[in-house]
């Protein structure tokens, strides 16, 4: 009996780490994972961002509570229905033929084959020792209470949800008004009707995260005419942006560095809205409102 509990508790403490490493993982890639669960066009991005952590704190409160010992045959359940979900989730994307990795730990990438696999295999291990006698302590309320307000307090602490500072990071976003007004004089069809002009530096990662955010963006606008991508690179690296990011449908232009720079002030990515050619909008990466981008795209149909 002893060495049959000690294998369930190393069972146990197994299911644990995979839990812990897949909370850490999505955690250290935040905003990666974000973007996939918003690519699904099923929620609004600033809800989004709380459902994103809210799956991080479930997977630290299920690590942490078998790790510790307390409460165990709740982590066992809430375990076996996570991890069930996932095998759903992943036997979807699988049927429609979503060849994007699933983010189960965060930006390392495992086949659909793969991640279905592991996760029968752990409900398999937590049906093995779900009968395991849990230990009683003393203060296992206060001790529960305290896992929960520490899981998830630490992803909204860690990274903090755009949310949260929309008007910081809006202040902080600037261009050239002179070189910009040059641009636009220079480029006739940016100055009729509503558009979406975006500058994007192909070997910037904010960049690609905001291209992934603007296409969802357009298909929820039913507008991706209005969108228009302005690049500094090659035809080589624009060509690979536009295949990772998937937003192959938007039209783009190149600009000289020099020029790209003086516009942007040197950051990147700026995203202005124009109507007729006066700005009416400017974004970075944290600051992309997809209520008020829509709004303003959408009314152009």
């Amino acid at each position: 009996m002893p060495l049959r509990n000690s294998l369930k508790l190393l069972i146990n403490i197994i299911i644990a780490l995979v839990f812990l490493v897949s909370a850490i993982s999505k955690l250290i890639s935040i905003d990666s994972f974000e973007i996939y669960v918003y690519s699904f066009g099923i929620m609004k991005l600033d809800y989004v961002f709380f459902l994103a952590r809210l799956i991080i704190s479930l997977e630290l409160i299920i690590g942490i509570l078998l790790i510790v010992g307390t409460y165990t045959r709740f982590a066992m359940g809430a375990s076996l229905a996570m991890l069930s979900a996932f095998c759903v989730f992943v036997l979807f994307l699988i049927l429609t033929r979503n060849s994007e990795h699933c983010h189960c730990f965060g930006d390392i990438e495992m086949s659909h084959t793969t991640s279905l696999i592991k996760n029968i295999l752990l409900i398999a291990l937590i049906l093995v020792s779900y009968n395991r006698n849990c230990n009683k302590f003393k203060y296992d309320k206060v001790v529960f209470i305290f896992i929960l307000i520490f899981s998830i307090s630490l992803p909204l602490i860690v990274s903090p949800p755009d949310t949260f500072y929309y008007t910081k990071y809006s202040k902080s976003v600037t261009y050239n008004d002179f070189m910009l007004s040059e641009y636009l004089k220079e480029n006739s069809q940016y100055t009729q009707g509503r558009k979406m002009l975006c500058f994007f530096g192909p070997g910037c990662r904010f960049c690609k995260l905001a291209a992934k955010k603007v296409l969802i963006i357009a298909k929820k606008a039913n507008n991706n005419e209005a969108v228009n991508f302005v690049f500094n690179g090659s035809q080589d690296s624009v060509d690979k942006f536009l295949i990772e990011t998937k937003a192959t449908i938007f039209k783009y232009t190149f600009i000289p560095p020099n020029r790209f720079l003086k516009i942007t002030n040197g950051e990147m990515p700026l995203i202005i809205l124009l109507e007729d050619g006066n700005v009416k909008g400017k974004y970075g990466y944290r600051d992309i409102k997809e209520h008020e981008i829509i709004g303003f795209i959408r009314s152009e149909k």
